[in-house]
């Protein structure tokens, strides 16, 4: 049997698969119209508003410090404490690895919520 023919065969069984539950069919089309409806509806009474000043931040490597990175120099004083999520082996050790190339004395700390 040819691929043409699978494939003909396979269109005929969802054809009648579908037909046979017309109420799931209504459902499987008429939900994610529905949903797509009221996204749309939700973003034709939202006003979006253009931001004039935007906020850029300037880049710095991971391996160099942060002094003089911003005029408060908030992130000087330390020790550090970095949350973060998920709890594991390998989050840590990335943050780990993050500390020690900043040469700064830190406690990587998982934060879990729930």
């Amino acid at each position: 049997m040819g691929r043409l023919a699978q494939f003909k065969l396979l269109l005929w069984k969802n054809y009648l698969l579908q037909r046979r539950k017309v109420l799931v069919t209504i459902l499987e089309i008429g939900l994610p119209t529905f949903f797509a409806l009221i996204l749309i509806f939700v973003r034709r009474r939202v006003e979006s508003v253009r931001m004039e000043n935007a906020t850029y931040w300037k880049e710095f490597a991971v391996n160099e410090s942060f002094k003089g990175y911003n005029s408060y120099n908030w992130m000087s004083e330390g020790p550090w404490q970095i949350y973060f999520t998920p709890n594991s082996t390998s989050a840590a050790s990335v943050l780990q690895l993050a500390a020690e190339r900043l040469n700064r004395l830190c406690a990587p700390q998982s934060c879990i919520s729930g």
